[in-house]
């Protein structure tokens, strides 16, 4: 599943025991259906920041289409770099001895780990390469990355020149993230259930019993607010989410296309 489908990367939730009467009775077929609901409408509340999905994306390199997220290396035998100590000339050289640039692609971040890398049918050792930054793939075995693949060939094609890469996407739940969103998981099963002590806020804002009337605050602000009423929740969505952003930020540029990813089949 990848980041840009309906349904976010989240494993399925793990109420704390105590916090959650009858969710270890429930049917599991219910629970895992809740789970996918609590992600759906919590993944957005966070920013999309979380959850991670392996993915599979074919780079193009900067020969193609006039410029790619593709870094060999190229270019003058020296360029300036301003260092601690002043302007330096810095060699360009390809391989283990260049000293500022190296062979990389660019990925999607935040990039977790490679899954594998194929390079004309050829899937390449986890010792042939390596993570920087948490976006970049960087060659270190003294090989580079193809210049222009061909994104038409079979993965499985030792004469077809196809690059890609597998690889997983995203921010894993923590503790925290875990607990709200168990607990969001708890308050939908308490809603199915009819439970009186369902804590999930109803549209109510007055009720008078006995000539005592007694006023409510109006849900619909929480969710105006990014928010959904149940404090943990909140707690939890105010402090990775304080802006209430509804996806990750991106840096767009025209100069460097999107990584090509096939959908279907």
């Amino acid at each position: 599943m990848s980041l840009d489908d309906h349904a976010p990367c989240w494993p399925d939730p793990e109420p704390s025991p105590g916090c959650c009467d009858g969710w270890a009775e429930a049917d599991p077929g219910l629970k895992a259906r809740l789970g996918k609901i609590a992600a759906q409408i919590l993944s957005p509340l966070a920013g999309g920041q979380y959850g991670v999905c392996e993915l599979t994306v074919r780079p193009c390199g900067k020969t193609c289409d006039g410029g790619g997220p593709l870094d060999v290396g190229m270019g003058p035998p020296f360029y300036p770099m301003l260092t601690g100590s002043g302007w330096v000339n810095c060699r360009v050289c390809s391989g283990a001895c260049s000293c500022c640039h190296v062979c990389k692609v660019d990925l999607e971040g935040p990039a977790q780990e490679i899954v594998r890398v194929i390079v004309d049918g050829v899937q390449l050792p986890a010792s042939s390469y390596r993570i920087d930054n948490h976006r970049e793939l960087v060659r270190v075995d003294g090989g580079c990355w193809p210049e222009c693949a061909d994104l038409t060939a079979p993965l499985d094609d030792v004469d077809g020149h196809a690059f890609a890469v597998t690889y997983t996407r995203g921010l894993p739940l923590d503790e925290a993230a875990m607990h709200a969103y168990s607990t969001y998981a708890c308050e939908l099963l308490n809603a199915c259930n009819g439970d009186d002590c369902c804590r999930l806020p109803e549209r109510v804002t007055t009720v008078t019993r006995q000539g005592v009337t007694v006023g409510f605050v109006d849900p619909m602000t929480f969710l105006e607010e990014g928010r959904t009423g149940i404090i943990e929740v909140d707690q939890w969505l105010a402090a990775v989410n304080p802006y209430r952003l509804r996806q990750r930020s991106r840096v767009l540029s025209p100069d460097r296309p999107r990584l090509r990813r096939t959908s279907w089949p």
